[in-house]
């Protein structure tokens, strides 16, 4: 079955499977698994410069794999084809935006692409509100954005667009403390699965989330478990 005639998937199994990741002469991944479901949330975590990026870029099918492989309910990439498959496994990158024009020119853009047609759509300005935003924002120019609305602009409009998996990179790195928590809140009921990259120690904690841990050398799966089991240790290595 090609990419364009699968089904739009309702529940979603998104699997990594060994992958491997090297630039140049450096192995920055290797032998990395997990899988997740529709409505979970997997943390990664580690110093600067251990390829948290790049990990996602991966697996966004952004960047080429050296080896290993990546599924969504047992498709790969290949088989959903890459602009469907982007489409359903959506990154959302850190930097501020360069596009051109305004959010709602750009929010229009993107849903003329083949792949995002008669696909079900988010509330956006709803979303926008439960971020602290005013619908209006979609028509000021991105330049003239701060970092903290641009950042929340870009999440609104990945929402609005319902992807299955979200790749999300620091999405609240520039927002203060209550604009956190209400984008936390909107991220964990949206039902879709999401690898969130952050450097908040507390975060993955306040998401319920599972955790990646990607120290220079070695990844570890980490599985964040009830209140009880926590007071009397750290955690549970999975791997």
């Amino acid at each position: 079955m090609g990419g364009e005639s699968r089904p739009e998937p309702e529940e979603v199994h998104f699997s990594v499977s060994q992958l491997r990741r090297t630039i140049g002469e450096s192995t920055i991944h290797s032998g990395l698994s997990f899988g997740l479901r529709s409505g979970e949330i997997l943390v990664v975590r580690g110093p600067s410069g251990v390829g948290k990026t790049v990990l996602l870029r991966a697996l966004a099918c952004l960047d080429p794999l050296q080896g290993g492989s990546l599924s969504l309910n047992g498709a790969s990439p290949e088989e959903w084809g890459l602009a469907r498959w982007r489409t359903l496994v959506t990154y959302v990158h850190q930097q501020r935006v360069a596009h051109p024009g305004t959010p709602a020119q750009h929010y229009f853009q993107v849903q003329q692409f083949a792949s995002q047609r008669a696909r079900p759509r988010g509330d956006l300005p709803s979303i926008l509100g439960s971020f602290g935003l005013d619908s209006n924002i979609l028509n000021q120019p991105w330049s003239e954005l701060s970092g903290g609305e641009s950042q929340r602009v870009s999440l609104a409009i990945a929402l609005a667009l319902r992807p299955r998996v979200l790749l999300l990179d620091e999405p609240t790195a520039s927002l203060d403390e209550s604009l956190v928590r209400r984008v936390e809140q909107e991220l964990q009921t949206c039902g879709a699965a999401i690898v969130w990259v952050s450097h908040d120690p507390e975060q993955a904690s306040r998401l319920g989330a599972r955790v990646l841990n990607l120290p220079s050398g070695s990844e570890a799966l980490t599985e964040r478990r009830s209140e009880d089991e926590e007071r009397g240790d750290e955690g549970e290595e999975l791997v």
